[in-house]
């Protein structure tokens, strides 16, 4: 089985611990990039597991440097970032909850049937 490229997008609390699981994992995961919108926090969690840091959700997502994101911003971005990266072809894992209001949760679960 080969290695699956992942990022993280929020690096607070729940991200940080999404960190240590995926380290755990190694090597059947592999984080490549990690995102938070405080550039302080996403170069020391770079610099930490030796990955690439990004600011902006949509660059790293662009950028192609994973399979699949795990999503641990603050709720109310969860839908916006979850449709960009399902758009892009990502695998995503979104923390809880999905999204703030019922008909974003509809947004975000139609794209990924889409």
């Amino acid at each position: 089985m080969n290695s699956i490229r992942i990022a993280v997008i929020g690096i607070g609390n729940i991200g940080t611990l999404h960190l240590g699981n995926i380290e755990r994992l190694r090597p059947k995961l592999h984080l490549t990039a990690v995102c938070d919108i405080v550039p302080e926090k996403a170069q020391r969690a770079a610099a930490r597991y030796g990955c690439a840091a990004y600011t902006d959700a949509e660059v790293l997502l662009k950028d192609g440097v994973a399979d699949a994101v795990i999503i641990a911003t603050p709720h109310y971005f969860h839908t916006t970032i979850g449709i960009a990266a399902l758009d892009s072809g990502h695998h995503v894992l979104v923390e809880k909850p999905i999204s703030v209001h019922k008909a974003d949760c509809e947004r975000l679960i139609a794209a990924h049937t889409d």
